[in-house]
Formats: C-alpha cells, structure tokens, sequence
C-alpha cells in the first residue's frame, strides 16, 4: 500500500503532472510558447514543490512511504534537507537555461525533462531501500541522457550522449551486480539493514560485501563522474 499523502509521492505528483503538461503545452501552441512561459511554468513547479516540504516539515510530518510492504521511501527531514537541495539545484538549470535555450526548438520538451530528472533527483534524497534508490537514479539519468544529445544536429553533443549512454548502462549493470551481492549476504536490500548485515559479517563474507562495496562505488562514481570514472565527462 501506498502512503499517498508521504511527501516523496506528492512531489512525484507535481512534478510528474507538469512535466508531462509542458509537451502538451507545446502541442498546442505550435511550439510558439516562449522560453520565459515555460521556463516559468517550471520554476512554478519547483518552488511548489519546496514550499510543500517546508510545509510538511512545520508540521513535522513524517510519514513512510510503503510499497509492497517495504519502506522504500521515508519522509522525513533529512531526506527533505537534500530534497530541497536537488531541487534548487534544479531551479538554477532552469534559470541558466533562459538565455541557453532562447531561439531554439523543442524548447517545452527541454524543460519537461528537467522536471522528470528532477523527480528521480528528489526520490534518491528519500530512498530508503537499494532497488528504489537504483530506480530513483535511472530516473533521474535516462532524463539528461537526452538533455546531452539536445542539440541533435550537433555532432559533439551526439557523441556525448552516446558516450554518456553506454557509460551509463555499464554502470547500472555494475550497481545491479553489486545489490544482488548485498542481498545475497545480508537479506535485504533496505540501507539500514544491509549497512548493519555488514557490520557482523562472517569472516568468509567479508570478500564478498567489500567486492559490493566496490561495485556501489564504481557504478555510482561512473554516473556522478567522480575520478577515476570520470573519461566520459568532457565530452
């Protein structure tokens, strides 16, 4: 069962259902909408978003989020303090992207997947559990996979997106690898869990949870460009 009114879901709802409207938008503007209207549009969703978990943080409402009977997502405020952080970050793009995108095409999908890379963004900060917080983090790449190749009659951009792409794709099968080792060894993919499983391992599994320790690090660190993993970021 599903918590409807947790934070993470409600934010998922908001901006899921602008980030789909923006298209739609453009659709039925003929793409004559402006840089500044949707812009707008997607600031407003932002903001909303922050002031609903400044909202909910008042009240000091915390409550789980459970999907087939796991706490996957948990509202509370240590989520909500990098929630907030994800989505100014996002605010900033979105104003950066005034001046970057005017007199260009396609300009409602553009800020359309801000606000779905944005949603998976916001879902890592409340991931509770591995599977969630991998599927919180596709979401969040798949996104800028196509924000790289934007500019489709730029050779250089396509290059980067392809390279970003495969890049991307080894290292969702390197964090899969490294969740299956996890569970193997502790029985259970919930952080906490497998962070305490580790802590009172049997000596012959030691050489396991370190080899799922490295392959976290290495699927993550290639995903965020973090050095030695970083070979693709300059394109």
């Amino acid at each position: 069962m599903i918590e409807l009114t947790s934070t993470p879901i409600i934010i998922l709802a908001i901006l899921g259902s602008v980030g789909v409207a923006l298209p739609l938008m453009g659709i039925a503007m003929k793409e004559k909408g402006t840089v500044v209207s949707y812009g707008i549009v997607t600031l407003l969703a932002l903001f909303g978003s922050i002031g609903y978990i400044l909202y909910q943080l008042a009240l000091d409402h915390v409550s789980p989020a459970a999907i087939f009977s796991e706490d996957v997502l948990v509202d509370d405020a240590f989520g909500a303090f990098f929630a907030i952080a994800m989505l100014i970050v996002a605010i900033f793009t979105t104003v950066g992207s005034f001046s970057y995108m005017k007199n260009k095409s396609n300009i409602s999908v553009y800020f359309s997947l801000i606000l779905l890379s944005t949603i998976g963004m916001v879902l890592v900060a409340y991931a509770t559990d591995l599977v969630m917080l991998f599927i919180a983090w596709e979401l969040m790449s798949i996104p800028t996979y196509i924000l790289v190749g934007f500019l489709k009659k730029d050779p250089i951009s396509n290059e980067a997106a392809i390279k970003y792409f495969l890049f991307g794709a080894l290292a969702s099968a390197i964090i899969i690898y490294g969740i299956s080792l996890a569970y193997g060894i502790t029985g259970s993919t919930n952080i906490g869990e497998v962070i305490q499983g580790f802590m009172v391992l049997e000596a012959n599994l030691i050489p396991v949870a370190l080899l799922a320790v490295g392959m976290f690090i290495a699927g993550f660190g290639f995903k965020m460009g973090l050095v030695p993993f970083h070979m693709w970021l300059p394109d």
